[in-house]
């Protein structure tokens, strides 16, 4: 599994990548600290999965959904929001978002969506963790 973390803020993508590897361990994450580093990413590395800030300086993660979105064969898109505002659902979804969640749900949240939509990956990811705890 491949995914792409898009975040301006260089403490953010490095806490949120260790919390996916600790977990995952076998995914491969790349990071883009803008929306325009994201797309060039997207085209060459073909992501699984996009997990993406909102806002951001110039291209926010539900700017960059509906662009990433309106591809062939799109990777998931997940937009991570420190709060959000009223009718955000409602652009999230306009913009093809498959979730979105408020970074302090993070794992609860992304976990769950991460067990339905990559049963495969969420299976090898639980059986490596249960055979390396002592």
């Amino acid at each position: 599994m491949r995914i792409l973390l898009v975040d301006p803020h260089a403490d953010s993508r490095t806490a949120i990548a260790a919390w996916l590897d600790e977990f995952f361990g076998h995914v491969l994450i790349e990071s883009a600290a803008s929306g325009a580093a994201a797309l060039n990413a997207v085209e060459k590395s073909a992501p699984d999965l996009v997990l993406a800030a909102h806002p951001m300086p110039a291209l926010g993660g539900v700017e960059l959904a509906s662009i990433i979105k309106a591809r062939p064969n799109p990777p998931a898109v997940v937009v991570m929001v420190s709060s959000c505002a009223a009718g955000f659902d409602l652009q999230c979804r306009a913009a093809g978002v498959d979730l979105w969640l408020e970074k302090r749900h993070l794992p609860a949240r992304l976990l769950d969506f991460l067990q339905k939509r990559f049963p495969g990956t969420w299976a090898k990811a639980v059986a490596a963790r249960a055979l390396s705890v002592p």
